[in-house]
């Protein structure tokens, strides 16, 4: 997929496995939106409505799965943590024809990918999506500038609102805290930045963050690595 490229929202009468071996995908369904970079993939049952895009670019794998596998959820989405042999697999199964053989190689291998799939990890981080039409247009809004320095009062007074109102309706929908929900965005796209090639500088002041240090130990408190040890392992899945 080319930079800023955007698939709208639709829904397959098949089950769909998204995966990009390189740049970040962002995935919208109903409640969440979903940030996809090398080392996971996604899984969108049939009728799951998604629209896709990426802002940098990525190389898409996209698999259509019938709908009667039933070894993966059928009602819902799943982020998927992709091991060096399903990653193996996603890419072997991606060049075979849509009319492939089914006694031969390509049968084979298909196979066996479908049965690893239900042992891979399941990711849960993702950014919770409200759905009131006020708070879909903040949460754009901070989405575009996630290196904004707005205020929670400051958004509140953006919507007409009192800041209690504000928190109680946007705890409701998404089930955290702004503050909560700022911060995961900040780390989200710092995935996307990172896995894109820029550099921890300038990813620190586009995150609104004064320095390196502060962007640094945020980075490090949630995900348990440096952004530097985090390009290493992005960089060590790409070469397996």
């Amino acid at each position: 997929m080319p930079a800023r490229h955007y698939f709208p929202a639709h829904k397959h009468k098949w089950h769909q496995l998204l995966y990009a071996s390189s740049g970040v995908l962002t995935i919208d369904v109903i409640g969440k939106r979903l940030f996809i970079p090398p080392e996971n993939a996604v899984w969108l049952p049939c009728g799951c409505r998604h629209s896709v895009s990426t802002e940098y670019g990525a190389e898409l794998k996209s698999l259509y799965i019938d709908g009667k596998y039933q070894r993966l959820p059928t009602d819902k989405s799943l982020v998927l943590k992709i091991s060096p042999i399903i990653k193996a697999l996603i890419i072997e199964v991606s060049t075979f024809d849509v009319e492939y053989s089914i006694s031969g190689y390509e049968e084979e291998v298909i196979s066996l990918m479908l049965s690893t799939l239900p042992r891979l990890k399941h990711v849960t981080d993702h950014l919770p999506w409200p759905t009131s039409v006020e708070l879909l247009k903040m949460c754009n809004q901070l989405y575009e500038r996630p290196g904004g320095k707005q205020t929670t009062l400051m958004l509140a007074e953006d919507l007409a609102m009192s800041k209690r109102t504000l928190e109680r309706k946007f705890h409701r929908e998404t089930g955290i805290t702004i503050q909560a929900w700022s911060l995961r965005l900040r780390f989200l796209k710092a995935i996307e930045l990172l896995t894109s090639g820029h550099s921890i500088t300038n990813i620190a002041l586009d995150l609104g963050y004064s320095s390196p240090s502060p962007f640094i130990y945020m980075f490090r408190n949630i995900s348990g690595m440096s952004p530097g040890e985090y390009i290493t392992s992005i960089s060590n899945t790409k070469e397996k």
